[in-house]
């Protein structure tokens, strides 16, 4: 994933990327997405991470999707 972040691109896509890291590698990874001028797409169940990294967030909810 690392890799992927210092590579020049203008998408990412992450499912669940806080999954298995220490709180020492999300911070990280939080400031490098902070960071990243590109667009970043992710799903997560961390609140946390979406609270501190996401601009916008939307939901698919009863099959459509909803921007919150």
């Amino acid at each position: 994933m690392a890799r992927l972040l210092l590579e020049p691109s203008n998408v990412l896509i992450l499912d669940e990327p806080t999954n298995f890291l220490d709180i020492f590698t999300i911070e990280a990874l939080e400031n490098l997405l902070i960071s990243y001028k590109g667009t970043v797409i992710f799903t997560t169940h961390d609140q946390a991470f979406v609270d501190k990294v996401a601009t916008q967030v939307w939901e698919i909810k009863n099959g459509r999707l909803h921007r919150k």
